[in-house]
């Protein structure tokens, strides 16, 4: 299984809020497939993903890529860019509604937007979406959405 990691010497620094509580962190095991084509937005969402505690996850930095990984991976959950070179994320959303294995088909998806516009809402639920973040993803909503999955 091929993984990207960021260098060590790269820090991300977050907007000043409250820091989150360590209670708060979900499990280390949640497997999470993160789909985006810009190698700095996924490594910084994985960077996020682990900082809340999140340690399991996949980048596929194409939507071709995420169907191919999807079932060897068997994420817990997947984070999909709405903007992808090969196919949209309502599309990639779709085909993975429509996938043979049962188990893909229930997996949870949450849309990552550039920027969320009223019409979005509407496309990301009709696609299959559970939810919608806009870049750049906050740590303590990502985080929120997660834990709503457990």
């Amino acid at each position: 299984m091929q993984t990207q990691s960021l260098a060590a010497s790269c820090r991300h620094s977050f907007p000043s809020y409250e820091p989150v509580p360590h209670l708060a962190l979900g499990p280390a095991n949640l497997r999470i497939l993160i789909v985006n084509e810009d190698m700095r937005s996924a490594d910084s969402l994985k960077l996020t993903l682990h900082e809340l505690g999140y340690f399991t996850t996949f980048t596929a930095y194409s939507a071709r890529r995420a169907l191919v990984a999807v079932s060897d991976f068997s994420p817990a959950v997947a984070l999909l860019d709405l903007e992808l070179p090969d196919m949209s994320g309502y599309q990639l959303a779709r085909k993975l509604r429509s996938h043979l294995q049962g188990c893909v088909r229930r997996i949870p998806l949450l849309a990552i937007a550039e920027r969320l516009v009223s019409t979005d809402a509407a496309l990301t639920r009709a696609a299959g979406f559970i939810g919608c973040l806009t870049k750049p993803v906050l740590p303590l909503e990502l985080n929120r959405m997660l834990r709503q999955l457990q």
